[in-house]
């Protein structure tokens, strides 16, 4: 008569170990066939997933108040002179284009991002910051396309500067403020 004492031993009795090729063997046998199909696909997206946790995670860091204080007077003086420097528009009344306007909408919402990241001193703010400073180096080439001002002239190139000197500092502050894993 066998007891359960028995019958639990013969249960977790260990047995062989199973070698790669069984162990996926085992894995086929239990996927779905049209996944079967796609074994780099499914790689691929657990890799994708991966590196979007770990960027998450990576973005989720805190930033000193010193980088936090220099990308807010960053962009408050070099906005400023940029702004300061831009002629009145050719034709006041024109209208602006749609993408003109989506362009400035956007622009606005990732730099109050920017902002509300300085305060709160997350690396995502410094992302956010150098979006905002892509978009407005984009804006500022678009100007004279979209027929706001009909030439180029040296405020262009402050205003072009000002927004490029944006994009170095929000880069190299990512690059300086890499996580405390990655030094």
């Amino acid at each position: 008569m066998a007891t359960t004492r028995d019958r639990l031993d013969e249960l977790t009795r260990s047995g062989r170990d199973l070698d790669d090729r069984e162990l996926l063997a085992l894995e086929d046998a239990w996927v779905a066939p049209q996944a079967r199909s796609r074994p780099a696909a499914r790689t691929a997206q657990r890799s994708v997933a991966a590196a979007g946790a770990r960027l998450a995670r990576r973005l989720e860091e805190p930033i000193t108040t010193r980088w936090a204080g220099i990308g807010a007077v960053a962009w408050v003086v070099l906005l400023a002179v940029g702004i300061a420097v831009e002629p009145p528009p050719t034709n006041p009344n024109a209208v602006d284009p749609w993408f003109v306007s989506a362009l400035g909408t956007i622009l606005l919402v990732a730099l109050l991002t920017t902002f509300a990241g300085f305060c709160l001193r997350r690396r995502w703010s410094l992302a956010a910051s150098l979006v905002a400073a892509g978009l407005l180096v984009l804006s500022t080439v678009m100007c004279p396309v979209s027929g706001h001002h009909t030439g180029v002239g040296a405020w262009w190139v402050i205003q072009l500067s000002c927004g490029l000197g944006l994009v170095a500092a929000s880069t190299l502050g990512l690059q300086r403020t890499a996580p405390r894993s990655a030094r």
